[in-house]
């Protein structure tokens, strides 16, 4: 299964994603320039040419006793400023602006006549207005004494400072949002898988009980809605198995009579074939009830089971009934099931494959906590698209098998409900060298 296919993990998902935009938003009103370059940190910036010459003029008017500690106190920020006997030389990769650069005039005009040198990053441009601009790399001025203040961007201390701290705190918020994120999806998803195996549980035995009333208000009403259909559903099958019992016990009626007056058939041949149709209607009727009761695939009275012996005894029996049905020497496993539902399972396949596929193997291996139980035939087996619906209740192979043969094709769907009833299952498949396998999947020891 997918993990976009799980509601928690969807869940999840979109709160850490708008937790995460949340975030991206508030660094970007927090460090973002507002209107004309007011606010925000600006980790990448020179200072404006206002906030330059301020700088230039402290230093200027401060006593040179003084002027180093004036220095040192400016130096806080997110610009450095240093002071050095003459102009820094040039960087890697930089050149320095000019007149032909756009915000340089606005430079000139605040710092008057200064001798000035901008260092911006060679191939940009320095911003016309109230920001420099991210190519700016640094200001040197010389002051009226003859030293040059410099003044440079402090990009990585600060910023790792600024950003480590609000890395910590967004980190600290996360932390804390996912655990209320999984308590919370927790909350909502778990009714929701509980419910989801309850409804699978119904599917299974009609008589389970009745969902527990559980978790918020929409799944209460959710489990209320399905006992609710559990119950109706209930009522119509008990309905249809009482409908039909009542229908086969009156035909009963009529085949004893239709059975006593066939006797007086004088002509012995039509005599054998009216008595032929009885019969089979009889089965009919037998299979068709015990394919509607309800209690026909339940565990009741399940026990462990000797697999080879229970098939030592069906192949005994065959043989006397001149049937080549054969046990796999290997043939071994305990399953725990019902022996009457059992036995009904394995008479009804091999009745299938002798009746199709001539001789008949049986086979038994016992697989962990399960047993599989097959039997293989070596008949033309089933096209595919055969194989999925055969299992429905009056579905035959037709189209590889003798339409004239067989019966109203209830077998395998009573071996199927069979199945389900002690907790396992049918599968029909092909065999490479042709043929068809029909294997029982049954528990090897009771549910916990």
């Amino acid at each position: 299964m997918m993990l976009s296919d799980n509601l928690s993990t969807r869940m999840t998902a979109i709160l850490l994603a708008g937790l995460a935009v949340m975030l991206v938003i508030g660094a970007a009103l927090l460090v973002w320039p507002q209107g004309r370059g007011e606010g925000g940190v600006r980790f990448y910036q020179l200072p404006r040419p206002s906030e330059a010459r301020a700088i230039i003029e402290a230093v200027e008017a401060s006593p040179p006793a003084v002027r180093a500690k004036v220095v040192k106190a400016l130096d806080t920020g997110v610009i450095r400023t240093t002071l050095d006997e003459g102009f820094p030389p040039l960087q890697l990769r930089a050149r320095a602006a000019d007149a032909s650069d756009p915000g340089y005039r606005a430079y000139r005009q605040a710092l008057g006549a200064r001798d000035l040198r901008i260092d911006i990053r060679r191939g940009g441009r320095l911003k016309e207005g109230a920001l420099p601009g991210r190519h700016a790399l640094r200001l040197s001025v010389r002051l009226a004494d003859g030293e040059v203040l410099v003044l440079r961007r402090r990009a990585p201390d600060t910023a790792r400072q600024f950003f480590g701290r609000v890395s910590l705190a967004a980190a600290t918020v996360l932390v804390v949002t996912l655990l209320m994120l999984a308590l919370a999806v927790r909350q909502t998803t778990l009714p929701v898988s509980l419910l989801a195996k309850d409804v699978v549980r119904f599917g299974d035995n009609l008589n389970a009980k009745a969902l527990p009333l559980r978790g918020p208000r929409e799944l209460r009403e959710l489990s209320a809605a399905f006992n609710t259909m559990q119950g109706r559903i209930r009522g119509l099958m008990d309905e249809r198995t009482r409908m039909l019992a009542a229908i086969a016990h009156d035909l009963r009626t009529y085949l004893t009579r239709l059975t006593l007056r066939a006797e007086f058939i004088s002509d012995d041949a039509q005599r054998a074939k009216a008595g032929t149709d009885l019969a089979e209607m009889s089965q009919l009727l037998d299979d068709t009830l015990l394919f509607a009761r309800q209690d026909a695939g339940r565990g009741d009275g399940a026990r462990a089971i000797d697999i080879r012996r229970e098939l030592e005894t069906l192949v005994a029996l065959r043989f006397e009934m001149g049937q080549v049905v054969l046990l796999a020497p290997e043939a071994a496993g305990a399953a725990w099931a019902s022996p009457l539902a059992l036995r009904r399972m394995i008479d009804n396949l091999v009745d299938n494959a002798v009746r199709y596929g001539g001789a008949v193997t049986v086979d038994a291996r016992p697989l962990g906590c399960r047993v599989e139980i097959t039997v293989l035939d070596n008949g033309p087996g089933l096209p595919d698209a055969v194989l999925e619906t055969i299992t429905a209740p009056f579905e035959r192979g037709e189209t590889s098998r003798n339409r004239l043969t067989g019966g109203a094709g209830l077998g395998l769907s009573i071996v199927k409900a069979l199945a389900q009833g002690q907790s396992g299952r049918l599968t029909l498949a092909n065999r490479p060298e042709g043929g068809l396998a029909a294997t029982i999947h049954l528990p090897a020891r009771p549910a916990s």
